[in-house]
């Protein structure tokens, strides 16, 4: 039998194999490499578009901050001005009283009796003057009490003394102003 000699065949077929194989392994290396590398360019790619989102709501909320700051300066200086009108609107309803409150006060006053000072804080008055007699000034706070417009006097001092040779009392009282209801309000603006 002859023998046949397949060696070079087979080592033949073991490069073309070889070779096969690293041509394969090197496109599939590369395959990868270029998936990978896709895959990494689209996550980049995301992961900006994320950080603009980012920064753009950041801008936003930047300009929201400022314009809730700016809202609030409004609202402070709302209620400053609401304040400012409340007050204006006070002294333009209590103006008319003052007349009344004055007026009110000369109907009150007995002959004899003089008035050196009035002063008002709030709803409270100090009336200080000059009666020829005790009597006067009691006469003076029973009208005081009668009136509509004023509520129960308070003697605070009263001083007997010679002024010129003639007998004196000086007197102070404390006295506050009755609140109108609405009804009596209209009814006194329309007298």
């Amino acid at each position: 039998m002859r023998q046949i000699n397949l060696l070079p065949w087979r080592e033949a077929r073991r490069k073309q194999q070889k070779r096969a194989f690293g041509v394969l392994a090197g496109c599939s290396l590369m395959v990868a490499g270029a998936i990978v590398g896709a895959v990494h360019l689209h996550f980049s790619h995301e992961i900006d578009v994320q950080t603009g989102r980012n920064d753009y709501l950041r801008a936003e909320i930047e300009k929201q901050k400022g314009v809730a700051d700016e809202i609030k300066t409004m609202e402070e200086t709302k209620s400053q001005i609401m304040g400012r009108m409340d007050v204006i609107q006070s002294l333009q309803k209590s103006r008319p009283e003052m007349v009344h409150v004055f007026d009110e006060m000369v109907k009150v006053l007995p002959e004899e009796v003089y008035l050196t000072d009035l002063t008002r804080q709030a709803e409270a008055m100090k009336v200080t003057g000059v009666a020829r007699n005790n009597n006067l000034v009691s006469n003076f706070m029973r009208n005081i009490e009668a009136s509509d417009w004023f509520g129960t006097p308070a003697l605070r001092e009263i001083n007997n003394k010679d002024i010129f040779g003639v007998r004196a009392s000086f007197f102070e009282l404390g006295v506050t102003k009755k609140k109108l209801t609405a009804e009596e309000d209209v009814r006194e603006d329309q007298s």
